[in-house]
């Protein structure tokens, strides 16, 4: 026993930042009780483990109390995150699976250093150095794993949010599962640093699909960080052209308003008051255009102004319900790719549609949601419109909805398609979060 708690007090600590890591990836709920708890919390499991893996070790027995502990975290470690940390339930389920994998595979090279040392110690300085060493490659381990798991968990958060939930409800799962198959290696082997050995490929194996699946995350993240921000300069280089328009058209305006002026003043000039009654109801009669405002918000103005201009460049009717409130909590950006790409692909479709053709928009607001229709012509062809006549940019829509809680469906009802996409609106900033 003297040998066994010997082993175990030095790499106490060591095998505790296993857990605490956790600490340094998510947001712990406000209050000393739940910090306090969760060091509690790992200072026992983690202490249990380490001592039965140890008496294990020394003895060659205790191989059921080893694995019944390491079931007991894997199983109780999903609770405890949930009650001790805060925020979004995703986020703490998520970093199980890729922290605790991503730590075991570093820290295995040091792990086994302290499994394969000859019992009984040669002498207590030794195994002291040993510790030592095992405590700094935990660490280490402790601070590569949160630094990779804190991008990847980014990374996840920008995903559609069904998808993020099913990462988040899978990863205890898998931790459960690899844990499983550890304590099989090791019950199966002659001893608990061979079972070990026979385990680290497997290990090894999974680490690099976790690497895989980070990769490609960092792929579509970056595909759709890219497809935003050309969403985001197509918006404003639409928005440079409406305003320009604009311009020109008020000094069209001017400019005949001033010729206008200048033959109003000759009439009167030669008392020819008939002709100049009827100039001046030609000049309220004057069908040029001055800049027109379709929504208090922006965003919204700009998008509406360029359906606008595609509708009146082809000749199809618009008809716009509902405003949008310039009180809009959805970002900018995201605000301008959902609108932009709705509408532009409701007008495209609008324009190769038989005479007489509409496109119709309709806003709604409420309970927190906000929802856009887009009703528009399409040909009488009866198959149901899959996007070829309603531009590329579907995937952004699905995308943009899903992130937000929300669902985009693109249906045909006769000659008409009908495009709906429903967001949740995010709390304005300093309001309480939904957990």
């Amino acid at each position: 026993m003297k040998e066994i708690l010997l082993a175990w007090l030095p790499t106490v600590p060591a095998y505790f930042l296993g857990i605490y890591q956790f600490r340094f990836m998510l947001t712990p709920r406000p209050g000393v009780g739940y910090r306090l708890l969760f060091v509690v919390y790992g200072l026992v499991l983690l202490g249990a483990k380490s001592f039965s893996d140890f008496y294990w070790q020394i003895t060659g027995t205790g191989q059921g109390l080893s694995c019944l502990v390491v079931c007991l975290m894997v199983l109780t470690l999903p609770l405890f995150l949930l009650l001790c940390f805060g925020g979004d339930w995703r986020r703490r389920l998520f970093a199980l699976f890729p922290a605790v994998c991503l730590h075991s595979f570093v820290v295995s090279p040091f792990c086994l250093l302290v499994m394969n040392q000859p019992w009984p110690l040669p002498y207590y300085s030794r195994w002291l150095g040993i510790s030592a060493l095992f405590f700094l490659g935990s660490l280490a381990a402790c601070a590569i794993s949160c630094l990779l798991c804190l991008p990847l968990i980014r990374m996840a958060e920008a995903l559609p949010r069904p998808l993020y939930t099913a990462l988040a409800v899978a990863s205890p799962l898998l931790n459960l599962a690899i844990n499983l198959q550890q304590a099989l290696f090791l019950l199966k082997g002659t001893n608990r640093l061979y079972g070990m050995l026979r385990h680290l490929p497997f290990l090894m194996l999974e680490s690099i699909a976790i690497g895989f699946v980070f990769l490609w995350l960092v792929n579509r993240y970056a595909r759709q960080t890219l497809a935003i921000a050309a969403a985001r300069e197509q918006m404003h280089r639409h928005a440079l052209e409406a305003q320009q328009r604009s311009v020109e058209q008020l000094r069209a305006l001017r400019r005949q308003h001033r010729r206008s002026l200048e033959e109003l003043q000759v009439l009167l000039k030669n008392e020819d008051t008939a002709a100049a009654l009827e100039t001046v109801r030609r000049m309220t009669r004057r069908d040029a255009q001055a800049t027109h405002r379709y929504a208090d918000n922006p965003v919204a103005d700009v998008a509406l102004a360029d359906a606008a201009h595609r509708c009146a460049e082809a000749g199809v009717t618009l008809q716009i319900h509902g405003t949008l409130p310039r009180s809009c909590t959805l970002p900018p950006v995201d605000l301008a790719s959902l609108l932009y790409n709705l509408f532009s692909n409701g007008a495209n479709a609008a324009a190769q549609a038989p005479r007489p053709a509409r496109l119709s928009i309709d806003f709604c607001t409420a309970a927190g949601r906000l929802c856009v229709t887009v009703r528009n012509s399409v040909g009488n062809t009866p198959s149901r419109p899959r996007g070829e006549n309603h531009g590329f940019g579907q995937k952004i829509l699905r995308e943009i909805t899903g992130r937000y809680d929300g669902s985009y469906t693109l249906e045909r009802e006769g000659c008409e398609a009908v495009a709906v996409a429903m967001v949740c609106l995010p709390e304005e900033k300093g309001g309480p979060a939904h957990d």
